[in-house]
């Protein structure tokens, strides 16, 4: 992500892993013609969104942002090593990261965070040419922070919530950091939109999302819950899903049109870029090649 061009990006997706399997850039683009980045890592807590998020406006200013709200749900005030590394360790050091590091471990664990070394300097008999040749500057990412699942749970069962009326309350800490995400957005003049991608919710969660829509008709952000839009999307639980909970190369293929035209209405423009008609390209005969192979 740092190593694309400065003002890129109208779009921008932040979340867990909900988020980087089912919002695909390329769809997007070649629906609508609007640049768009997945900034999502595994588990992602609500606070790491807000320091991604302010670390991309140092060099984007995206039109619209859109937040999956799973991590709402969760209520950890910490996470482990895996998780944490998995979001600190390629955020550039600067005071987002110092900050970051401050809200995601407690006194005496945030050292690790901010300074990779303590944390893997056991590799030092592992190290390979690689190691010492890498050159970060180099990376591209051509799938712009979407994560393509190929394979086909079986039996994907989809819970009926719709009866679920229940309100679950948010930590101090999330609560804290759904305000701090709406200001930030606020002041920057972008469009804030909170999302449930596909995930077929238990009970527990949908009380938990039914808190947020509250809390997003208070402030006047909408809310869209895609798991009561299976038929409008098309979506088939046979086909479309990883497991249980994330779409795989099909569904985020359907979804991510599906999308597209939802948000058509903010973004009347149509762009042009042959870079990213190329990677359109390139994307679509991937897609088609995995499609054979099934």
């Amino acid at each position: 992500f740092y190593n694309e061009p400065e003002n890129e990006f109208d779009l921008i997706y932040l979340g867990s892993s909900n988020t980087y399997c089912s919002f695909s850039p390329l769809v997007v683009w070649n629906k609508i013609g609007v640049k768009s980045y997945v900034l999502a890592t595994q588990q992602q807590p609500v606070w790491a969104s807000y320091y991604y998020l302010r670390e991309c406006l140092k060099t984007q200013r995206p039109h619209m942002v859109v937040m999956d709200t799973l991590m709402f749900s969760k209520h950890q005030e910490y996470y482990d090593d895996g998780v944490n590394f998995s979001f600190m360790d390629n955020i550039s050091f600067s005071k987002n990261k110092v900050k970051l590091a401050y809200a995601s471990a407690p006194k005496g664990k945030r050292l690790p965070l901010l300074i990779p070394l303590i944390k893997y300097h056991s590799r030092w008999n592992e190290l390979s040419e690689e190691d010492y040749t890498y050159n970060q500057k180099s990376l591209h990412d051509p799938l712009k922070g979407y994560v393509l699942l190929e394979e086909t749970a079986e039996n994907v069962q989809k819970p009926d919530v719709s009866g679920i009326k229940l309100h679950a309350e948010l930590s101090e800490k999330e609560l804290f950091y759904f305000h701090k995400i709406r200001t930030l957005c606020q002041e920057n003049g972008i469009r804030l939109i909170f999302a449930k991608t596909p995930s077929n919710p238990t009970e527990t969660a949908q009380a938990h999302y039914n808190t947020i829509e509250n809390l997003c008709r208070e402030y006047d952000i909408p809310f869209w819950n895609f798991n009561t839009q299976y038929n409008e999307i098309g979506l088939d639980l046979n086909t479309d899903f990883y497991d249980k909970s994330h779409l795989n190369y099909r569904g985020a293929e359907k979804f991510s049109e599906y999308f597209a035209e939802k948000i058509q209405v903010y973004f009347p423009e149509r762009k042009t870029d042959p870079k990213w008609d190329a990677l359109c390209e390139k994307y679509q005969s991937d897609i088609a090649g995995l499609s054979d192979k099934s």
